[in-house]
């Protein structure tokens, strides 16, 4: 998959967590599951770093 493509599906991905984390924040949902969009966030940063210095 191209790079663009990627990045334009991770966004479509992310934009709708980070609401669903923001009404964990303010409790409209479990906070269990804006602990689980945070630990998402936090592996998905990693792994797009690590592929970016890994594949120039």
């Amino acid at each position: 998959m191209e790079k663009k493509k990627l990045y334009r599906l991770l966004l479509a991905l992310v934009i709708p967590l980070t609401i669903l984390y923001t009404f964990g924040i303010l409790g409209y949902v479990p906070y269990q599951v804006s602990y689980y969009i945070t630990v998402f966030f936090i592996v998905l940063f990693l792994a797009l770093r690590w592929y970016e210095r890994f594949n120039p």
